[in-house]
């Protein structure tokens, strides 16, 4: 059982969270509530929640003032908010789950499940709240949180080269020459990734085209990389690829 704490001022909305956890969500277990910043501490600090679902917008404070203030972050996060707003976007990047106000029972029942599946793992949880805070001062998050071999990492997509799909999982290659294997699906990444500079230059190769040198012309074509590396370049991803390089002084050889 999921030992879950409720923050919000308004106690009309614990009471109807209760409720619907009470039917829907088995797993969980509410073993109390808080109505503001400092109460939430002084609860958290006493019960040792797993869970817990938490207000963002509260007259004594936010969520987040919470969360920074709060030392020992050994439990998972489910944000509440009525306004979809930047925060929810560093929320996505962050791999922290969030629900909108009203709440919907599926929304509710899918960040239950997510939580019970993330506490299996033994996630550990501190690198997604160390990318929210730093994704939550950018415009434009820049903080990515994936799951590695069990484990919370965040990459600074600023620092990516490419994610390759290779023998059914994906490898996040870096600048640095470093490489992290993911253990998600790709599909949750590339959702999240495609207001981004990523681009698919080839079935096997999302590419970040901000590390684009140079596109190579020849009866097989490639792309060049800032670090010379030469990937494969579908011939029917050419043309966009160029139009998407416009801006930038890129050159074909």
């Amino acid at each position: 059982m999921l030992k879950t704490l409720l923050v919000d001022d308004e106690i009309a909305s614990i009471r109807s969270l209760e409720i619907l956890l009470g039917q829907f969500c088995k797993q969980v277990v509410v073993v109390g509530n808080a109505r503001s910043v400092d109460d939430a501490l002084l609860q958290t600090a006493k019960l040792k929640p797993d869970l817990i679902f938490l207000d963002i917008e509260m007259p004594s404070g936010t969520g987040f003032d919470f969360l920074e203030k709060c030392t020992n972050r050994n439990f998972e996060i489910v944000f509440i908010t009525a306004h979809d707003n930047y925060a929810v976007r560093a929320f996505k990047y962050s791999a922290i789950d969030y629900i909108l106000k009203p709440i919907e029972i599926e929304d509710l029942v899918k960040a239950v499940e997510k939580t019970v599946e993330i506490r299996k793992l033994h996630f550990d949880s501190r690198n997604k709240y160390n990318a929210l805070f730093d994704n939550l001062k950018e415009i434009i998050p820049q903080k990515l949180v994936v799951v590695s071999n069990g484990k919370g990492e965040y990459i600074d997509l600023r620092e990516v080269l490419f994610f390759e799909q290779r023998d059914g999982r994906i490898v996040v290659r870096l600048e640095d020459g470093k490489s992290i294997s993911v253990d998600e699906s790709f599909s949750s990444i590339e959702e999240q990734l495609r207001d981004r500079n990523f681009f698919w230059i080839h079935q096997s190769y999302f590419v970040n085209t901000q590390k684009v040198r140079k596109i190579i012309k020849g009866e097989n074509g490639s792309v060049e990389l800032v670090n010379g590396m030469l990937l494969p370049l579908n011939p029917l991803k050419k043309e966009e690829l160029i139009l998407r390089l416009s801006d930038r002084n890129i050159h074909n050889r």
